[in-house]
């Protein structure tokens, strides 16, 4: 194999998925190896003439509020797994799962290309662009407070990774919004974090030897170009390029790139509503979205209720690595929901629901 392709077949798991400070040191969380969905219902909406389909999960016990739930970037299911890639991290799942242990009730959804969702009646030559995935997140919120009955301080979103920034968005949309989860979000503009993020594999694969740093450097000036022409509405430059393709950097990707890009995560941050209870989590360990860079997401959320967790020893997708080293591959393994950032949610949930 190139190495070329070993870089493309190994960004899957480098690369972002197509996530008053603290810090968690508490003692660890009984948490569970698998979620539990026996007891949701389907529910479905529609959003921009798609029909979504989604998990209701009622709350345990005395009911307390509703959130929904939003995951990250690429074909994700209801449950934040992608089966086709063979990563199933369960991360949705797991959160439906804890919060509804808090008495709250949580809707989830199977994204375009996934699930009940799938793409039957979608044009799939037509690229899909980030203000749809806003439109979607706008119709799920609806359909949840009509099914619930809840609506404003006792509404929550919470968004993993990507979805961090689709529920900031949906926020600055004038979408009520009581209480804010930003899950090892995306916490710096689109394109600088997929820079950042290629950048880094590239440096990777010249210390293996895989490429020279020649190489390495022509690649770079070409992810340069490419995000120059992506946020100018250019054509990409290199659209046989297999590395930028790989990751979305291509014609058929440039439209969601470009309206998510001109989201900068912290503007959005500092215009949310000065009561909103927000939960801001980042790891050492998160591979993709550094606690430096979620540093100036809490900084623009000065003067609201903000719990800012930061973790030792989750993974990007809130799973628990103990103390195995984060490799970028254990997202296909079968790990139990962080003990940190179980504790951290339920505190959360307990201060910004009481």
């Amino acid at each position: 194999m190139s190495s070329t392709r070993k870089l493309v077949a190994g960004l899957s798991a480098s690369v972002l998925m197509l996530a008053g400070a603290a810090t968690a040191h508490a003692a660890p969380v009984n948490v569970p190896w698998s979620p539990d969905t026996s007891v949701d219902s389907e529910l479905e909406f529609v959003s921009d003439g798609v029909t979504y389909y989604g998990s209701l999960r009622p709350a345990i016990g005395e009911v307390r509020g509703a959130a929904l739930l939003l995951p990250g970037s690429g074909p994700i299911d209801r449950n934040g797994n992608s089966p086709e890639g063979q990563i199933t991290p369960n991360t949705i799942a797991y959160l439906a799962d804890a919060l509804a242990a808090k008495g709250i009730t949580t809707l989830r959804f199977d994204k375009i290309g996934t699930g009940r969702t799938g793409t039957e009646g979608i044009d799939t030559s037509v690229p899909l662009g980030f203000t749809q995935q806003i439109d979607t997140a706008e119709a799920a919120a609806a359909a949840l407070s009509d099914a619930t009955g809840i609506s404003g301080e006792k509404f929550s979103v919470l968004g993993h990774s990507e979805g961090g920034l689709t529920a900031l968005a949906l926020a600055d949309r004038g979408v009520e919004i009581g209480n804010l989860g930003l899950l090892a979000p995306l916490a710096i503009r689109y394109l600088d974090l997929l820079h950042a993020q290629l950048d880094r594999v590239l440096d990777n694969v010249v210390a293996s030897g895989e490429m020279t740093p020649d190489e390495a450097d022509a690649e770079r000036v070409r992810v340069d170009e490419t995000i120059d022409a992506i946020r100018n509405g250019r054509p990409v430059p290199y659209p046989d390029d297999e590395i930028l393709a790989s990751v979305g950097l291509s014609d058929s990707g440039a439209k969601f790139f470009s309206e998510a890009d001109a989201l900068d995560p912290a503007v959005l941050a500092a215009a949310l509503p000065t009561d909103t209870d927000v939960l801001l989590t980042c790891s050492e360990k998160d591979l993709n979205v550094s606690c430096g860079q979620t540093d100036r997401v809490a900084d623009a959320l000065a003067g609201r209720d903000l719990q800012y967790s930061r973790f030792v020893n989750s993974s990007h997708m809130l799973s628990e690595l103990g103390p195995l080293p984060a490799t970028g591959l254990d997202i296909y393994a079968p790990l139990p929901q962080s003990s940190e950032f179980r504790g951290a949610l339920d505190a959360w949930a307990d201060s910004a629901l009481s």
